[in-house]
């Protein structure tokens, strides 16, 4: 019987790898222990940790995030109703930029979340085909629920009711530029300035 190698600390592996024993290392993200033998459950590079005397993998592939609470997301306003506004979550704020969310998501906005003070009436502040910046404020729930109170959170990006032109931003009112409709929204200080 030949005697299995262990692996060391940047080896790129496969599920169903051989890393070594229990003995050595305890099984992190990644790895599973069968026998007292430690073995790759996904594709990735292996990293050790010797302070835990873990052993795990570090996905080499990047998958595509899911939101969590704090996270900035950008978003489509699908539909107003009276109470909230629902989203179809595009993408999460990162270090990196944005990225693209794992799934197509939907996330509410209640009344309560949507700014500081009250808010009379859901469709003065946001329409269907809005993009809106805002952030999770859970994700436990189906769907994650956002928040756009602060001045950088809301609307991003506007069409106009009437002719579906670009609005323009004039202190808190919107103006198409092309038919003079003025509207109103929830409009975030970041308006048109995210590409």
């Amino acid at each position: 019987m030949d005697e299995k190698k262990r692996t060391r600390d940047g080896t790129l592996v496969i599920p169903g790898d051989y890393l070594g024993v229990i003995e050595e290392y305890l099984p992190g993200e990644g790895v599973i222990e069968e026998n007292g033998e430690l073995y790759a459950t996904r594709a990735g590079r292996v990293r050790i940790n010797e302070k835990k005397m873990e052993i795990s993998i570090e996905p080499v592939t990047d998958t595509p995030p899911l939101p969590k609470v704090g996270d900035i997301v950008i978003g489509k306003v699908v539909e107003v109703k009276p109470q909230a506004t629902i989203v179809q979550l595009l993408k999460i704020e990162g270090r990196q930029g944005y990225r693209e969310i794992a799934t197509s998501k939907l996330a509410g906005i209640h009344i309560s979340q949507v700014r500081e003070g009250y808010v009379e009436d859901m469709r003065k502040e946001f329409k269907i085909g809005d993009i809106i910046r805002a952030r999770v404020i859970t994700d436990e729930k189906s769907p994650i629920q956002l928040s756009t109170r602060g001045a950088d959170l809301g609307v991003v990006y506007a069409l106009c009711s009437r002719c579906r032109n670009p609005l323009v931003r004039r202190g808190n009112q919107l103006i198409c530029p092309k038919c003079g409709n003025v509207e109103t929204r929830k409009v975030s200080s970041l308006y048109r300035k995210l590409r």
